[in-house]
């Protein structure tokens, strides 16, 4: 799912802009607070109806401005393109989605699957659990049809549960606690299927990056497996009732990579575990690249910040002849000169405006 159409207008430092990208690279190429980022953000809004980079999404109109509009096109398998709209005023953000207005973001990620590569993606192995539980969502989710039902069907059950252990009515909880486990374990095992369908690729990417490939991911599914989670919830329920929310279940899920049997922390610096976020990701890309319909697009931004040339490299080269679709942000044209084939589209920034480079 490519997108080939790209309307921006009202968007934090960028002029009115209408861009036709490739379907493969896309180099954009400026100066240091001249857009790129801006225009990544863009994209992103329109594949993710949010932004990368602030929680805050009014602050994304232009200043003097009313609202934003990010419009685009893109083309799926069967040849035909789909029209995606969004416009955020102060108050109010619209979603629309092949001439239908849409009350949830998730149709949009389908139609148009998108990940994020930046310098904070370290936050990925550094951060809180939540944001690699994330991370495991958003791969269940596209591998999984079903897998937004169960998540919504298992948030709810958590919710009511917590709500039940903080007024002290457990004589109330066993429907919950059943729909807890329920709904947990099918999560759980969503999510282990589709490490199982990364590891191989992250194994095989991070050979490209690190000269000793022994890498492995362990996913921690939130409790102790040994024994069934209803199980669990029932031996729990006495500290449950004390701390005021259920302790156990996929909400309290994580992963994380081992480098001969031990946790990389362990053996790599601050430096290599930013390259190795870099494998991660980009092994996500692959996956959704085996998902039918889902090629997908992947936004990198300031690839020269966090890798050295070799690294780099290295990178672009994992980059050339995917059918993925990237958009790359770079200072300069020499930063990318390696990465590029003759087949790449080059936007070049400058205060906010962008034009298509003639190579």
């Amino acid at each position: 799912m490519s997108l080939i159409r790209f309307n921006a207008n009202g968007f934090r430092n960028l002029e009115p802009l209408t861009l036709e990208p490739s379907a493969g690279l896309n180099y954009i190429v400026g100066p240091n607070a001249s857009g790129k980022s801006s225009l990544l953000e863009a994209i992103c809004l329109l594949g993710r109806a949010r932004s990368f980079r602030t929680s805050h999404i009014s602050h994304l109109i232009q200043t003097g401005e009313a609202e934003l509009t990010i419009a685009g096109r893109v083309r799926g398998d069967d040849i035909r393109s789909v029209p995606i709209g969004i416009r955020i005023s102060r108050s109010k953000r619209e979603i629309h989605l092949d001439g239908k207005t849409l009350t949830s973001s998730s149709e949009l990620f389908r139609t148009f699957p998108l990940l994020v590569i930046q310098p904070a993606g370290i936050a990925l192995m550094e951060g809180p659990p939540k944001l690699r539980r994330q991370f495991l969502d958003f791969g269940a989710f596209h591998q999984d049809p079903s897998y937004l039902d169960q998540w919504r069907r298992y948030t709810k059950a958590l919710n009511q549960r917590n709500s039940l252990l903080r007024h002290g009515r457990t004589k109330e909880l066993t429907p919950w606690n059943h729909e807890l486990s329920r709904y947990g374990i099918m999560i759980a095992n969503a999510r282990s299927r589709y490490v199982e369908r990364l590891r191989p690729l992250f194994q095989n990417i991070g050979q490209r990056f690190f000269s000793d490939p022994n890498f492995d991911l362990r996913v921690q599914p939130g409790w102790d497996t040994s024994r069934p989670l209803s199980t669990i919830l029932e031996r729990d329920l006495g500290s449950d009732l004390r701390q005021g929310h259920t302790q156990s279940g996929p909400h309290k899920g994580d992963f994380s990579i081992h480098l001969n049997g031990k946790p990389v922390k362990a053996y790599l610096s601050r430096g290599q575990m930013k390259v190795l976020v870099y494998a991660l990701l980009l092994s996500q890309s692959h996956v959704m690249e085996e998902q039918v319909g889902s090629s997908g697009c992947v936004l990198i931004d300031d690839v020269a910040s966090e890798l050295d040339d070799t690294n780099k490299n290295t990178l672009l080269d994992l980059l050339k002849d995917r059918i993925t679709q990237y958009f790359i942000t770079a200072t300069d044209l020499k930063t990318i000169e390696q990465g590029m084939n003759g087949n790449e589209t080059v936007f070049m920034v400058e205060k906010g405006r962008i034009t298509q480079a003639k190579l």
